[in-house]
């Protein structure tokens, strides 16, 4: 995780790159929605890796290629939180979130508040899984005031860890 400092750095150079970063220009976003705020969507597929210890921590991490309507982008999701609930197979995980997306040597970081089930589809060791996800960007930039959703599958195994792999048609959208 980045500090404050650096992310507002790496904001503030992408500003001054202007048209180097699409996402810092007013011409891509799409038309403004009511208040004045930006309507941008921006989705993201690839997969990601969501570990939680036995006394209930959460990180993850994620390998994704982003898209807005104008623009593609590669980027990285990394997650921390806590597990909230555990019911059967089911778990439910709060997260803090960052979504780091570059194009070139320029990039924007969007922090992200999600609740998060993942759910074991057997009472076994290892075996198939599913994931859903929703929550909000928290902060400014272009995708302020976004709320976020995601969902996939993929595969569990349990030992010290429980990890979740969740690899097959897992797809993060932010929409304005």
């Amino acid at each position: 995780m980045l500090p404050f400092r650096t992310r507002r750095l790496i904001a503030a150079a992408a500003a001054a790159v202007a048209g180097a970063f699409p996402l810092a220009t007013a011409g891509t976003a799409p038309a403004a929605a009511a208040g004045g705020a930006i309507a941008q969507t921006l989705n993201c597929s690839g997969s990601i890796r969501v570990n939680i210890t036995n006394t209930g921590a959460v990180d993850g991490k994620g390998t994704l290629r982003c898209a807005t309507p104008t623009t593609s982008y590669d980027g990285r999701l990394t997650l921390s939180g806590t597990v909230t609930s555990i019911s059967g197979l089911v778990y439910q995980i709060k997260t803090k979130d960052q979504l780091s997306i570059f194009s070139g040597s320029t990039g924007e970081i969007i922090d992200l508040s999600v609740n998060r089930t993942l759910q074991k589809l057997s009472d076994t060791p290892t075996g198939n899984a599913t994931e859903q996800g929703a929550g909000l960007v928290i902060g400014g930039g272009p995708f302020g005031g976004s709320t976020e959703t995601e969902s996939g599958t993929g595969t569990f195994g349990t030992g010290m860890v429980t990890t979740f792999l969740i690899t097959n048609n897992y797809v993060l959208d932010l929409h304005g």
